[in-house]
């Protein structure tokens, strides 16, 4: 039997829906984030993505890349979660058990994204890996993506995102090692740069809320004698 959210998707007031649904979670990122940064790019085809999970933006940017990248996305979500906001399925959002469904649309040539970890952690080392989204990958016979993500309070008012898209990994790769790998070379690339500089190799992808002081500056610039 088709999902009420999923019949819904293709009627105007469901189209109008995801419009506002997908509006206010970009608003939300423009206004909690001073900016997002991506580095590296996705090849085409199909793909599983696989992102680390420490934070609330998490889901925000995995959508993100999708809509940067110009792929329909399925986020896999707890069922839990969706049951509270079934909503979010207008947005991408499935349920995490439904992996028939996201077969199917991996093999429709989309993108399904997933935290392998399975629950969200403090930021830190990347956790233990989930099987799932190595078993997605060789069952739909697509490449595996890593995507490191972190969401720090650096130099200035509000948290920045920086999203590192690693190599495309066969079905079946060494997940941990690529993922946790990559993780671990953007927290050194952030320690090592000063909190108020872009990351070398990264490009503002989003602009987000300015600090007060960066507000006021043009203020301040204009009274000056």
């Amino acid at each position: 039997m088709a999902d009420l959210w999923e019949t819904l998707k293709e009627r105007p007031t469901g189209k109008a829906l995801r419009l506002l649904v997908e509006a206010l979670v970009l608003r939300s990122l423009k206004e909690s984030l001073r900016g997002v940064y991506l580095r590296g790019e996705a090849p085409e085809g199909p793909l599983v993505l696989a992102l680390n999970h420490h934070g609330f933006f998490d889901g925000h940017l995995a959508w993100l890349l999708g809509k940067l990248c110009r792929r329909p996305l399925s986020l896999l979500v707890a069922e839990e979660n969706l049951r509270a906001y079934p909503v979010l399925k207008l947005a991408g959002a499935l349920e995490a058990g439904r992996v028939r469904e996201a077969l199917r649309r991996l093999r429709r040539g989309e993108w399904v994204a997933l935290f392998p970890e399975g629950e969200m952690r403090y930021p830190g080392p990347l956790g233990p890996l989930r099987e799932g989204a190595n078993w997605l990958a060789r069952k739909a016979g697509v490449p595996l993506l890593p995507v490191a993500l972190r969401v720090v309070l650096r130099g200035y008012e509000h948290p920045e995102a920086f999203l590192w898209v690693g190599r495309p990994l066969p079905p079946g790769g060494d997940l941990g090692r690529a993922l946790g790998g990559l993780l671990q070379a953007l927290d050194a690339l952030l320690a090592k740069t000063h909190p108020r500089e872009v990351p070398e190799g990264f490009r503002e992808v989003l602009r987000g809320r300015r600090s007060l002081e960066e507000r006021v500056l043009p203020l301040v610039r204009l009274l000056r004698p």
